[in-house]
């Protein structure tokens, strides 16, 4: 939360504590497909997909691939990951996700010219014990906000279309929940103070774009993903307490945000290896930080009914200092047929995923660290004479390089080589998860 509320903890905190109780129904920081990965398959792969991605995790990877699914089918599979992170010698507690995944492509039966060409997909992953999770925290306190990332419903819906001569092109969007909200402090006819608290949950969406290109054995993949941002804004009225006048105050920021990006990647597609090698692109910079002024200027002046061109005295968060990154993947499959109808697939895949975030100097603490991602997988897919049916699993270990916050001012804290007034951070991420696909 930020500094300028501070005051509001001892006459107010009622009220405060009303609007915070509204956050956890509508709050956190990016989805988990940005963090982890979309489906077992990519996931194995070291999250690439935008040249090699198929059935529905193509929704999010690359909406053109989707036009590659002939059948329609039906997937769905665990997720998990647990969190070791710790800053400054100590281990900070963040529960471990557990939640459910389900996709399907569902090829649309046009005939003439376009036959054999559009598909449908959908992507859903959820959380089992939340919508989303986040928490409102002083800058101060020690903080990973990668953590929370993970902890919300993602949702997809796109379609892909076969051009012809080897051209795929996608389109669809990305959805994920916000919260608006108040509560009203006001005193009843015998005098007795009481609150009003309304809440409505809402969507914000971003827009996914994909298009693909054969060349032979040789694929090459484009994906854009649009700004996702899932604001909450929870006001604070007080209405009827006598003589006391308290301005409107708001519990507001980005409860989720995933930056736009552009994945490109080139994938040798044919043949018993597939091998892709690409990058993404992403744009942390517009990344406005995740708390807004708490007191904000009125949108008409009350003495003229003008609309308000100020000055005005709120004060605005200051901005994070977020820096644009790109993140280099690679993954690989190696398929191998186990008899007629079978086929087994080995999966491999890394990437590294730079921070965005600057380090922290000063009296902040929102913790960020370079992460190198190394993934493993196993695939079985059966066709006829055979049910058709496919299992994948996948395993995945992040790494949080070291990483040193030298402190203006202040005593070592943890020790080590970040000299004085420095709190070193880092930790390991574990994920893991199986999905089962059934065509019909």
């Amino acid at each position: 939360m930020l500094r300028p509320i501070r005051w509001m903890r001892r006459g107010f905190a009622p009220l405060v504590a009303a609007g915070l109780a509204l956050a956890p129904a509508g709050a956190a920081r990016a989805s988990p497909e940005d963090v982890l990965g979309f489906g077992a398959r990519a996931s194995a792969m070291g999250a690439t997909g935008a040249a090699v991605a198929e059935g529905y995790e193509a929704v999010y990877a690359n909406p053109a691939l989707l036009s590659l699914s002939r059948e329609r089918r039906l997937t769905l599979g665990l997720e998990g990951a647990i969190f070791d992170l710790r800053a400054g010698g100590r281990r900070l507690s963040y529960p471990p996700l557990r939640g459910s995944l389900i996709g399907a492509t569902v090829p649309i039966p046009f005939g003439g010219a376009l036959a054999d060409r559009v598909t449908i997909g959908l992507g859903f992953f959820a959380p089992f014990d939340v919508v989303v999770r986040g928490r409102i925290l002083y800058p101060e306190t020690p903080q990973f906000p990668v953590a929370d990332r993970t902890q919300s419903v993602a949702a997809q819906a796109a379609l892909g279309a076969s051009l012809g001569r080897g051209v795929r092109v996608g389109a669809g969007f990305a959805a994920l929940a916000a919260l608006s909200g108040s509560v009203t402090v006001a005193t009843d006819a015998s005098g007795r103070v009481g609150t009003l608290v309304e809440d409505t949950l809402v969507a914000s969406y971003g827009p996914i774009l994909g298009a693909s290109y054969d060349i032979g054995a040789y694929r090459v993949g484009a994906t854009f993903r649009g700004e996702l941002a899932g604001r909450f804004d929870v006001v604070i009225r007080a209405e009827d307490l006598g003589g006391i006048a308290v301005p409107p105050l708001h519990i507001a920021g980005i409860a989720q945000y995933d930056p736009a990006q552009v994945a490109l990647e080139v994938a040798r597609v044919k043949g018993p290896w597939k091998v892709a090698i690409g990058a993404t692109y992403k744009r942390w910079s517009a990344y406005p930080g995740p708390a807004e002024a708490t007191v904000r200027c009125p949108d008409v002046d009350p003495a003229t009914g003008e609309p308000f061109a100020g000055p005005c005295g709120a004060p605005a968060p200051a901005d994070p200092g977020y820096s644009d990154t790109v993140v280099p993947r690679v993954g690989v499959e190696r398929s191998l047929a186990l008899r007629p109808g079978a086929t087994a697939h080995a999966r491999g895949g890394a990437y590294l995923e730079p921070s965005p975030a600057p380090e922290q100097t000063g009296a902040s603490n929102l913790y960020d660290n370079a992460r190198v991602a190394l993934s493993l997988g196993y695939g079985l897919a059966l066709a006829a004479p055979l049910p058709r049916l496919t299992l994948d699993l996948f395993g995945e270990v992040q790494l949080l390089l070291p990483r040193a916050h030298r402190k203006r001012g202040e005593p070592a804290a943890g020790g080590g080589e970040g000299g004085a007034g420095a709190v070193r951070t880092g930790g390991v991420v574990v994920a893991g998860g199986t999905t089962l696909g059934v065509a019909f």
